[in-house]
């Protein structure tokens, strides 16, 4: 019993032999593996030192081992100062950097917004009063009494439609003119707060100077219907232009320039009608032929207004440096 013990021991030592060769032939394995990189680099060392050629007399007496001193160090900063691509010492200039200056188009949004939640205010609260205006002025006989005395009955619908004139008037002729593509910024509002000022002197002294005439000849009636006509026009004139600037606007600068033609066509429509309805006046109540009225006419609505126009394109030009 003793001896099958032993034997048993000595048996287990002999199977256990094979699996510890196994181990040991398994470590030399990885072992070998892990080193495979390290030979590699080896060998690929040792051919590029065999195969480079050697360095003769000439090519070392080109090497310029110089210090300067700089930002990439002494012996590189020698180099780089030496080599012309890099450009070491050559003058730094600023960089040209385009910056995108888009469009500021929200002033003209905001802009007829309030003009016509102006015109639309005036609708609501002076239906009545708007109403004359388009019947008298479509009319194709004389300009009635009974219409002229209830229309100056409403003295602040009649301002309001006069002022809405002279906005719409200022946006026409600056948008006619080419104001949106000239002016920016606070030059933009300058310039159409001029247009506004010459407006408002013009028709200012128009309406001063016709109620002087019609007191110094007497014929006041006469000039009370006449500018009665004038500012009846003018109301109406003020719709037109309104819409046109709102054309204008966010139309191209070809498409912009036929839209103030075609207005300017009407409107001088509106001012044949005035010419017309003002000659009846004064033929039948002050018995005036038609070739002092002309002139009349002429130098005081044709003239005024061409120097208006001829104004305000030299101001612009003025303003943008192609006078002295």
């Amino acid at each position: 019993m003793y001896r099958f013990k032993h034997l048993m021991i000595i048996l287990f030592l002999l199977g256990m032999s094979p699996a510890s060769a196994q181990e040991s032939n398994f470590a030399v394995l990885e072992l070998v593996s892990a080193n495979i990189d390290s030979l590699i680099a080896d060998s690929v060392r040792k051919a590029f030192i065999l195969n480079h050629r050697p360095i003769d007399s000439a090519e070392l007496n080109r090497i310029e081992l110089g210090q300067v001193k700089g930002l990439y160090g002494n012996y590189v900063s020698k180099y780089i100062a030496k080599v012309g691509f890099y450009k070491a010492n050559a003058q730094a200039f600023r960089k040209f950097l385009a910056k995108r200056n888009p469009p500021r188009l929200e002033w003209i949004f905001y802009s007829f917004s309030l003009l016509f939640l102006f015109f639309s205010l005036i609708n609501a609260v002076f239906r009545s009063y708007l109403q004359k205006v388009f019947r008298v002025f479509a009319n194709e006989g004389f300009v009635y009494r009974q219409a002229k005395d209830q229309m100056t009955q409403a003295p602040f619908a009649a301002f309001l439609m006069n002022l809405l004139f002279i906005l719409s008037g200022t946006i026409f002729i600056f948008f006619g003119l080419g104001g949106n593509r000239l002016f920016t910024g606070v030059e933009r509002w300058q310039s159409m707060g001029l247009i506004v000022v010459v407006l408002v002197i013009v028709y200012a002294t128009k309406y001063l100077f016709l109620q002087f005439m019609g007191w110094v000849f007497n014929l006041r009636e006469s000039f009370d219907g006449y500018v009665f006509i004038v500012f009846l026009n003018n109301k109406i004139s003020g719709i037109l232009m309104l819409f046109a600037s709102f054309l204008m606007a966010f139309a191209e600068p070809g498409s912009s320039f036929l839209i103030f033609k075609l207005s300017l066509f009407l409107l001088g429509i509106i001012f044949l009608i005035r010419f017309i309805r003002g000659f009846q006046v004064f033929s039948k109540q002050a018995r005036l032929g038609i070739f002092n009225f002309l002139l009349a006419v002429i130098s005081l609505e044709i003239l005024p207004s061409a120097v208006l126009l001829k104004f305000t394109s030299r101001t612009f030009a003025f303003l943008m440096g192609d006078y002295l």
